[in-house]
């Protein structure tokens, strides 16, 4: 078990929604599903043989009373004294009293054939030449019928189906009610024969009233186990309905399934006392399956609309929960990888895009804290220590590079007292007291001072000029940028077959920015490098070589300035190349004051 429960918990989001939705929703809905359909099946199965039960019980008793009431006629006529007059032997009746007689038993009858649609006609033979026929007329042999009501000398015997021929309506099959007339004075006297025909049709169609939308068969069996009735609607031909009577009477029940060349049919047993018949309905099987048929499709398509219901709900979750979730998590990795550009979108005003939203503030905040802490000043502690990691003690160096200074002047050496103090000046600039921001002023300066000590150092092959706006002479700068822009060109840019190398360097404002143009006169980079040196300021990485200064002053100016500032390498020809160097303007826009004299710009050197 513990197995398992530390396997479930190194499942992903993904699988467990998976397994979630699995073991909550699709299969419960499965098992429900079939479930209801089996039980479903079972209650139509049931209710349709409750249905038919009931059905042929009433048909059943429709068919008692209808037989019932034939019985009833045949007892009235032993009853009816005109009609035992009408019978008698002797004495002779005249002929009027005979029609009158006649009249009456005919009107008697006429009532009974209006009213029972199903009686076609009655007829009665007396043994003393009387006869009466009502109905349609009919002609057919049934002699065996009568001599089998003289051996039950009164008795009723009901008639199997048999045809007859009628003067109206051409052949058509009747079942008959057939009888001694016994008199009533004398019970043992038969007086004629008596024959009521009951319309087949009719019967079969009561019969069939108690079948499923009349499909099946159905069957009246005689208390001899002839077959007195049967249905139209076609069963195979080895189908035998004593079997299935014998299978009723072994079973003692009223219902039972029945195949018949391995077609299954569901059969019904009903038995009439008064007549001795019994009923035997068979229903195929296939009929309630047919009905069944619509319903199961009905609910295998709710069944189907809830998987997919259940599938789109897992969808959803995955594309609005969990799918944000891992996106989210992908994300801190990258953060965690030192990738401070990782960010999640915003795509909704729910809790999830709440969290993305808080996630990205709290990268852009801690992008902030690292650029402007921990990479600035580790970049300006690196430039420092590699402008001193080769010098002496600074305190050490300058008193002794005063000490030189003032020897040299007891000795009236001038120029060589200048370049002292100018390379004073220089390394008393480069510390800046351990801070790394200054003045474009302060900047220009030490970048003065070292093209001085350059110009002394190369002679007349090498020229300089600074020039700078006064407005912007106080605005703030990073110590040490202008400074490698210059370096870079008397170190890898100089054109030592021209005769004289120039640079000029040149501050002023634009708008809100102030730009450092640092042109020269070399002989430029070559395209391939100058594209690679691009490259390399865009991705504000530092390389080693002659664009590492480049790649350094572009990454320190983005961490400290922001967006927009750094270098940008304007052109680079065999006659040049010019460097501009873009930074936020943060004066107040006044302007310096110089000797009481307001001017615009002014020239920091000109060594021409």
């Amino acid at each position: 078990m513990r197995r398992y429960s530390r396997r479930a918990r190194s499942f992903g989001l993904k699988r467990k929604a998976v397994i979630i939705f699995l073991l909550l929703v699709i299969l419960p809905t499965l098992g429900v599903g079939v479930i209801v359909q089996l039980q479903f099946n079972q209650i139509l199965s049931k209710q349709f043989k409750d249905t038919t039960i009931r059905n042929l019980d009433s048909v059943v008793s429709q068919l008692e009373e209808q037989t019932s009431t034939v019985e009833d006629i045949a007892d009235y006529m032993i009853l009816s004294p005109d009609l035992n007059e009408y019978l008698r032997p002797w004495p002779e009746l005249s002929n009027e009293r005979s029609e009158n007689l006649k009249r009456a038993i005919e009107g008697m009858l006429t009532f009974h054939l209006f009213s029972k649609k199903y009686i076609r006609s009655i007829s009665i033979e007396g043994f003393n030449g009387h006869r009466i026929d009502m109905g349609e007329p009919v002609l057919a042999d049934e002699g065996k019928w009568l001599d089998k009501a003289a051996l039950r000398k009164g008795g009723i015997v009901w008639t199997d189906g048999y045809s007859v021929q009628s003067g109206w309506n051409g052949e058509f099959r009747v079942v008959s009610l057939v009888r001694i007339l016994n008199a009533f004075s004398q019970i043992t006297r038969p007086q004629a024969n008596l024959i009521i025909r009951l319309d087949e049709n009719s019967l079969i169609e009561l019969l069939e009233k108690g079948l499923y939308k009349k499909s099946g068969q159905v069957f009246v069996i005689g208390a001899e186990g002839e077959q007195v009735l049967r249905s139209d609607n076609s069963v195979p031909a080895s189908f035998d309905p004593h079997d299935l009577m014998e299978a009723f009477a072994n079973g003692n029940a009223s219902y039972m399934k029945y195949k018949v060349d391995n077609r299954s049919y569901m059969a019904f047993y009903r038995p009439m006392e008064n007549t001795g018949w019994s009923i035997v309905a068979m229903i195929p099987e296939s009929i309630v399956n047919q009905e069944t048929a619509n319903v199961r499709s009905v609910m295998a398509v709710i069944l189907a609309a809830i998987l997919l219901l259940g599938i789109s709900a897992l969808v959803g979750f995955q594309y609005t929960i969990i799918r944000p979730i891992l996106r989210l998590k992908n994300e801190t990795n990258r953060v965690k990888l030192g990738d401070f550009t990782a960010r999640v979108p915003i795509e909704s005003n729910d809790e999830i895009s709440e969290l993305n939203r808080k996630f990205n503030d709290m990268v852009l905040t801690i992008q902030e804290l690292i650029d402007h802490k921990y990479k600035l000043e580790l970049r300006e502690r690196e430039s420092e220590l590699r402008l001193l990691q080769n010098q002496m003690d600074p305190h050490f160096l300058y008193n002794t590079l005063d000490m030189i200074r003032w020897t040299a002047r007891l000795e009236k050496a001038g120029k060589t007292s200048h370049l002292i103090e100018m390379l004073s000046r220089f390394f008393r600039s480069a510390p800046n007291k351990g801070g790394y921001v200054t003045t474009v002023q302060q900047e220009l300066e030490f970048v003065q001072s070292y093209l001085y000590l350059q110009e002394r150092r190369l002679g007349h092959t090498f020229r300089y000029s600074l020039f700078m706006d006064a407005s912007i002479a106080a605005a703030p700068m990073l110590k040490t940028t202008i400074q490698p822009l210059v370096e870079n060109f008397l170190k890898h840019g100089r054109n030592r077959g021209q005769a004289v190398n120039r640079i000029t360097v040149k501050c002023y404002a634009v708008a809100d920015e102030i730009w450092t143009d640092v042109q020269d006169n070399g002989r430029g980079i070559e395209p391939d490098k100058l594209e690679a040196i691009r490259q390399s300021l865009r991705r504000g990485r530092t390389d080693e070589g002659s664009s590492g200064a480049l790649s350094n002053i572009q990454e320190r100016l983005s961490i400290y300035f922001g967006e927009g500032a750094g270098l940008e390498i304007v052109s680079s020809t065999p006659d040049g190349t010019l460097i501009r160097l873009k930074i936020p303007n943060r004066t107040d826009g006044g302007e310096t004051e110089d000797d009481g004299n307001k001017r615009t710009s002014y020239e920091i050197a000109d060594r021409r």
